[in-house]
């Protein structure tokens, strides 16, 4: 009898868990938070994607603008660079502005950012004031850089532009959105706001560059995993796929770096909470990266392209998205818990 109590009891308590858990599940999907990631991580996705099928007439004249700014400011720094189009070039050296290099997706992620947080209009509207200003001169700033290290070294051009590509250009964007969420927060002390900034910004910058010189090194062998998924799957269809790696960089692969650089510099974070979110982010890069790397085979072997789009958004997204998703839940976290997201 009393075996029969302890189990009715035992089942009892496994439905107030479950209810419970249910609970807080519904009123996480009910909180404001969780809408305003939603209709964010939607509205970027959406963005992105549109900006994978815009055909070139469009994206041209951006291109080309930035190319033209970037002749400028390289002429004012007294390189005599001469612009063609999209291209910028001196004597030998020449960059093709293609739209990663223009600042597209980091002021359209903080565009969305900004439009749809919970905030009057009259401080949207200094969001953009400031905000998307310091995106656009902060790409010219790293385009200028990587043209100017590459004219005096070529050997260092590779390393300089994954490293200022997929590291600072995502950096931008994550420090405009902290600065604006701050800046909002009128209970903490203005002088707060730019200490905490500046030391997230040391911690990320220590760890993302010991950990991008060890991803330098490593890299190749991520992809020569990812390449071995690959392989038995065709296998199983009797295909068989010969997958060259010449490539010197896997420039789509270095978010991994930013990921987990952004986990490790919250200081704040419990480590339970940093492993979770390590592998919740870098399941979801790999996901991504395979699905890259499928892409790859279908249009070189099969010639099949319909995924081409797909593939790019998802790798914009993995870029751009995620690391800011990670700060939207860094943020919520520091509400309910108090500490500093630095």
């Amino acid at each position: 009898m009393a075996k029969h109590k302890h189990k009715r009891q035992h089942h009892r308590d496994q439905a107030v868990a479950k209810g419970a858990a249910g609970a807080a599940l519904s009123d996480t999907i009910r909180s404001g938070g969780f809408r305003f990631a939603a209709v964010f991580a939607l509205s970027c996705i959406g963005l992105y994607g549109l900006v994978q099928v815009l055909p070139s007439s469009v994206l041209s004249p951006i291109n080309e603008h930035v190319a033209r700014m970037l002749g400028l400011l390289l002429n004012a720094l007294g390189i005599t660079a001469s612009v063609a189009g999209d291209i910028v070039s001196e004597k030998a050296l020449a960059f093709r502005i293609i739209p990663e290099c223009t600042p597209i997706f980091t002021a359209g992620l903080f565009f969305c950012f900004v439009v749809f947080y919970p905030a009057t209009v009259r401080e949207k509207a200094t969001g953009f004031l400031m905000g998307i200003p310091a995106l656009y001169l902060g790409n010219l700033v790293r385009l200028a850089a990587t043209f100017m290290i590459s004219r005096y070294n070529r050997g260092f051009f590779e390393v300089v532009h994954v490293y200022l590509g997929q590291v600072f250009t995502i950096l931008l964007v994550i420090v405009a959105c902290i600065v604006w969420v701050k800046w909002l927060d009128r209970k903490e002390s203005p002088w707060s706001v730019p200490m905490k900034v500046i030391g997230f910004l040391i911690r990320f910058s220590l760890i993302s560059g010991c950990l991008f010189l060890v991803w330098l090194k490593v890299h190749h062998w991520y992809i020569w995993s990812l390449d071995r998924f690959i392989l038995f799957g065709f296998s199983l269809f009797n295909y068989r796929v010969p997958l060259v790696r010449q490539t010197v960089y896997y420039y789509e692969t270095f978010s991994i770096v930013v990921f987990i650089s952004l986990v490790l510099a919250a200081w704040s974070l419990p480590w339970k909470t940093k492993i979770k979110a390590l592998a919740v982010g870098l399941g979801f890069l790999f996901f991504i990266h395979l699905i890259h790397r499928i892409n790859n085979v279908l249009l070189a072997y099969f010639n099949f392209a319909t995924l081409v789009p797909v593939d790019l958004t998802l790798l914009v997204v993995g870029q751009y998205l995620l690391p800011v998703l990670f700060v939207i839940y860094l943020v919520r976290l520091q509400r309910q818990t108090v500490p500093s997201v630095g």
